[in-house]
């Protein structure tokens, strides 16, 4: 199926938050001109960015009116740079990526087409990562259909990269959490996933690079706090739907970070919030006598 036989109204705004990155943002914009579907438009959240990122983009849009930005006069955060474009968008539907990232060629052609085969509000996929002096491989996110809701509680869910979204879905849900440091994908997964079920194309549609060294992912603390905000946000929802087990899980996650980042205090805290959760587990103790029964 090719692009003539997808709805050619539904225009697709893509949104790319951007704080100094002159010197990549461009690679990740040609990547979005040479989409099989051409019905979209850029939209550059500049995030006060102290180099030329602006006249980078502005001179990219002389060329391709379908490019332009807005800004931020100070550095405010990828999300709230995101609810900027996510604002100023004109099509329905809402596609992320991130300025040191690029798009595989059929990446909207593959999602749009899924969503309207499927009928869904949302879809998300599979990527490639590249890490430095390694060969690019696929990074297996979680292959998630249907109504994932306590999936995402239980294991963090899909990346912005990869999502394609209603805009009238994330209006519903408040837009962005801006106060989310890290995880920032997670967490509008799971407010996605409470009202909408997700749609997935299993194949990557873009490559994620890993090589940035001021990637929130690379920062360990930033990278405990935004799990740990996340937790404690929807922890009733989690325990409801997703259970201890899934609490253990996460505060156990949360204490690798801060092990990573070295604060050890903090870190055998949350394993020691880990293994409580585990111990009050109720299901621990029933596999157990489970076990018990069956012995001969």
């Amino acid at each position: 199926m090719r692009e003539a036989e997808i709805k050619m109204d539904e225009m697709v705004s893509i949104v790319i938050p951007a704080y100094n990155r002159a010197a990549k943002i461009a690679d990740a914009v040609r990547s979005i001109q040479q989409q099989t579907y051409k019905n979209w438009e850029i939209i550059v959240a500049d995030d006060g960015s102290s180099d030329n990122t602006l006249k980078v983009i502005e001179d990219m849009a002389k060329e391709d009116k379908r490019i332009r930005s807005v800004r931020h006069e100070r550095n405010k955060g990828a999300q709230t740079a995101r609810n900027l474009g996510i604002r100023a968008a004109r099509g329905p539907w809402i596609a992320f990526l991130d300025s040191d990232d690029q798009w595989l060629p059929e990446s909207l052609e593959m999602r749009l087409r899924l969503a309207q085969q499927e009928d869904v509000a949302v879809v998300h996929s599979l990527a490639y990562i590249v890490h430095k002096d390694k060969p690019m491989e696929i990074y297996h996110l979680p292959a998630w259909r249907g109504q994932i809701y306590k999936n995402v509680l239980s294991h963090e869910g899909p990346m912005f990269q990869s999502l394609l979204v209603r805009k009238e879905a994330l209006e519903k849900i408040g837009y962005l959490d801006e106060s989310v440091v890290a995880y920032q994908e997670w967490d509008t997964a799971i407010r996605l996933a409470k009202f909408y079920p997700f749609g997935f194309v299993a194949k990557p549609t873009f490559i994620y690079d890993y090589t940035s060294q001021d990637a929130i992912s690379r920062n360990s603390i930033r990278s405990a706090k935004g799990y740990e905000y996340i937790l404690k946000k929807h922890f009733g929802d989690i325990v409801r739907y997703a259970g201890l087990a899934a609490v253990a899980y996460h505060y156990n996650v949360i204490a690798r970070w801060y092990y990573e980042g070295g604060d050890a205090r903090q870190a055998q805290r949350h394993s020691r919030l880990s293994l409580f959760f585990q111990l009050i587990n109720p299901v621990i103790y029933l596999r157990k006598l489970k076990s018990f029964i069956r012995k001969p």
